[in-house]
């Protein structure tokens, strides 16, 4: 349904609305499902429509024209469309192509070159193993004139038409030369029944107001999908996004017009040869008409780098539109970027090509790192330390500007286990199920993905150091953590002697968090006694677990399909567990982290790659460890942990001691620790805002926004380029750049506050009649609100209880 959906609105966006008749031509009708959808709703808008339709499968055809019967003037022919046409006197408004993807024609070779004497396929002909361009040849051949009013094609490929070279790539430039394609949009994978492979819906059309000569638009839609029992649908506001972009022009969060030359790709080889005298070679690919020469290496690979051209590049018209849309490159160049350090692909640094390492005694050369070959495990200067449970690539480097420690510690960072899995996905074969192969081609070509800081040698020396410290403090933590246990009279001066380095770490973390979370651990911090501090943490835990909950319950919400197969499931558990959204307890958003951040996972580890571009989007394009860290389960068994506290604790209605209180808030302090530590600094790189005005620049839409972080009010303002509009009166998590901010149920809120301070942060608490009860955890139980229950049914979703 959401193919022949996308090849409507690729064939009626620009429909003049004068026009009275429409004539269809469908050169592959298969079982004319396309073709009905878009006769349809031409006659649902009035219009008169001609169609004619032809296949070379019987079946189909029958199929077809039982599925025509009731339309006027539908024809549907059983003929081999590239070696007959049908209806050879027919010309066409419209040409939806949905020809086999990948279709041989070495059957139709003679009565293709036959038809190409007498005049037909006059932009060549492709290579014999992908038909696609010849079904589009013929469709822009069989337009009616522009002098009589012109016509539309849009058609459904496959990667390989966009991006083979060779004859195929002749005919894709002499049409583009041709001043007749239109645009170019990558759908979601999974769209077609019975296989995956991932499809680009591009439109050509010969009226001169439709296409502007040497531009094109081009369109990302890659994300915008929902799941519904395991099937993919493109929803409709994504189609209306489409159309306007085609109709109007006008750039959009997922579309943007650029000039033709920009789908250039160019290939070359390059060399080098290592001071052992070993010449490397590989292949480097150059998109958006970026030329290959002595400025691109030097910008590559750094100065004086000894990579030299092997030999000339090659030019191919590449219509892929991701190429050009992003670079997963540009997140870590501008990270190495902001800390001053130049940047170095691997390649550069190599004194011979990568290895497998088959066992020990390939492992006893100089200068060299351990790499396993896929994302888990650890880069090590000593083969054990790799913890790989697969392959394990050796790297020798041929550079004394580079000190080995310092490069595994950086590659073990969140910045160098990012740069890895780029190079792994980047270097690898295959669409859906990525391997890194083990030839030397293949490994030196993932070196050349490969991103590493080269800072200046002194900066190396001291880093590596700093993180073999903290290493050696962590296993020495651990050694007096043990030690307690054989010596109990040491344990206050052992936790004497150790909390000092300490002491003021939450304080500096608050400066990192959400307002909501930092304004209620402050009121903690700050409380005067220790009953007062004890409550105050609990409460400031409560806060902590619903806005965890509440933002991955919006980000799972991206896909409304899933998210109701995911909520139905939290519904049933908190049902089983006596507990409910109508009255949320700390029990109650355990649960909802605990279901959505399986899900998460499970997109993230399992999925293919737009699964994992859409959990990217709808996280407002946080990198891959910031949302494992985020859905991990380590946090989610934290929060567990926290809620047999809180039952105990907050439960038991006797005398509780001072000194008692005093180990409770000492082990709530503990764990916000242990979160910290399992969150890292995820919430520095996503920022709670409160968005303002926005305006449009060349860089694209930018917003300013106030930064909800930390414990100060007035919040302070700056701005972000953002793809989508960020509506006033909600809060988001935004990062610069990002696409798709992602925007918060109204579970957490923030209001006029007291006239202590600007705002106060409020969180659903329960359902109350007609009302909704909202609490504040900043100014204690007075500070209580009712909202109206309505505004909070699209919130709670599918959540409550039937």
């Amino acid at each position: 349904m959401s193919l022949a959906r996308a090849l409507a609105v690729g064939g009626l966006s620009r429909l003049d609305p004068r026009r009275r008749t429409v004539d269809i031509w469908d050169p592959a009708a298969g079982l004319g499902f396309a073709g009905f959808l878009l006769v349809e709703a031409l006659q649902l808008s009035g219009l008169e429509v001609r169609y004619r339709g032809q296949d070379i499968d019987e079946a189909a055809v029958s199929a077809s024209v039982r599925r025509f019967e009731a339309i006027h003037d539908a024809e549907i022919a059983q003929a081999d469309t590239l070696a007959h046409d049908a209806f050879e006197d027919f010309s066409a408004d419209l040409v939806i192509v949905d020809a086999p993807w990948g279709m041989d024609w070495r059957g139709s070779v003679a009565a293709v070159e036959a038809r190409q004497s007498n005049g037909e396929f006059r932009f060549g002909l492709p290579q014999h193993s992908d038909s696609t361009w010849l079904f589009i040849s013929l469709a822009l051949e069989k337009l009616r004139s522009a002098e009589q009013g012109g016509g539309r094609v849009a058609a459904l490929v496959n990667p390989g038409a966009l991006s083979s070279g060779g004859a195929t790539a002749a005919v894709r430039q002499r049409i583009i030369d041709a001043g007749l394609l239109e645009s170019v949009t990558r759908l979601p994978d999974g769209l077609a029944p019975n296989t995956e492979i991932p499809l680009y819906l591009l439109t050509f059309s010969n009226k001169a107001d439709d296409v502007r000569r040497g531009k094109a638009m081009i369109a990302d839609l890659q994300t915008m999908f929902t799941t519904e029992r395991r099937r993919r649908s493109i929803p409709v506001d994504a189609f209306h996004e489409l159309e306007s972009g085609l109709r109007t022009r006008k750039s959009g969060p997922r579309n943007r017009t650029i000039s033709t030359r920009q789908f250039t790709r160019r290939d070359a080889r390059l060399s080098r040869t290592t001071s052992e005298g070993i010449q490397l070679s590989w292949r480097v690919t150059a998109y958006n008409a970026t030329a290959i020469d002595d400025g691109f290496l030097e910008a590559r690979y750094g100065p004086d780098s000894g990579v030299s051209l092997a030999d000339e590049p090659r030019e191919t018209v590449d219509l892929d539109p991701s190429r050009v849309l992003g670079d997963d490159s540009r997140e870590l160049l501008r990270d190495m970027a902001a800390k001053g350090w130049p940047s170095r692909r691997l390649s550069s640094l190599l004194a011979r090509e990568p290895g497998a390492v088959k066992d020990s005694a390939d492992a006893q050369c100089d200068r060299q790192l351990f790499l396993p070959a896929t994302g888990g495990g650890r880069a090590a200067t000593e083969l054990h330390e790799t913890n790989a449970s697969g392959r394990v690539l050796s790297v020798q480097f041929d550079d004394n500007s580079i000190y080995l420690p310092f490069i595994a510690a950086w590659l073990n960072s969140e910045q160098g286990i990012a740069s890895r899995n780029r190079a792994i996905e980047n270097g690898s074969s295959g669409h859906h199920i990525k391997a890194l192969r083990l030839d030397a081609n293949s490994l030196v070509r993932w070196a050349d993905e490969l991103l590493v800081p080269v800072p200046d040698l002194g900066v190396q020396l001291a880093l590596a150091s700093a993180d073999e410290r903290l290493g050696s403090f962590q296993a020495e933590l651990s050694s007096q953590r043990a030690s307690i246990w054989s010596a109990p009279e040491i344990a206050d001066n052992v936790v004497t002697k150790i909390a000092g380095a300490f002491d003021d770490s939450l304080t500096a973390w608050l400066d990192q968090l959400p307002y909501p979370i930092a304004s209620a651990l402050w009121t903690a911090e700050s409380a005067q006694t220790v009953g007062e501090k004890q409550r105050a943490y609990l409460h400031a835990w409560e806060a902590i677990v619903t806005f965890h909950a509440t933002v991955l319950l919006s980000a799972s919400r991206s896909d409304p399909g899933s998210s109701t197969e995911t909520e139905a499931a939290i519904r049933q558990t908190l049902h089983e567990q006596r507990l409910g959204i109508e009255n949320a307890s700390f029990g109650t958003w355990v649960v909802i982290v605990e279901r959505t951040a399986k899900d998460l996972r499970s997109a993230l580890k399992d999925g293919d790659a737009d699964e994992v571009a859409r959990v990217r989007r709808a996280f407002a394009d946080l990198g891959h460890a910031g949302i494992e860290r985020l859905v991990s389960k380590d946090v989610v068994k934290k929060f567990n942990e926290l809620n047999g506290k809180r039952n105990r604790w907050s439960g038991h209605t006797g005398y509780t001691s001072e000194q008692k209180l005093r180990t409770q808030v000492d082990s709530l302090v503990s764990d916000l620790r242990e979160l910290r530590g399992l969150l890292g600094n995820v919430w520095s790189q996503l920022l709670l805002v409160r968005p303002g005005s926005a305006k449009r620049r060349r860089e694209g839409l930018v917003q300013t926004a106030e930064v909800a972080t930390g414990t100060r009010t007035p919040f302070a303002a700056r701005e972000f380029v953002v793809g989508e509009h960020m509506y006033d009166d909600e809060l988001y998590l935004v990062r610069d750049g990002s696409q798709s901010p992602l925007r918060l149920g109204h579970f957490v809120q923030l209001r006029a506050a007291p006239s202590s301070a600007q705002f106060t942060t409020y969180f659903y608490n329960r359902t109350d009649g007609a009302s909704v009860r909202m609490v504040s955890y900043q100014y204690g139980p007075e500070s209580e609100l009712q909202d109206d229950l309505e505004r909070f049914r699209d919130v709670f979703g599918a959540l409550v209880l039937e």
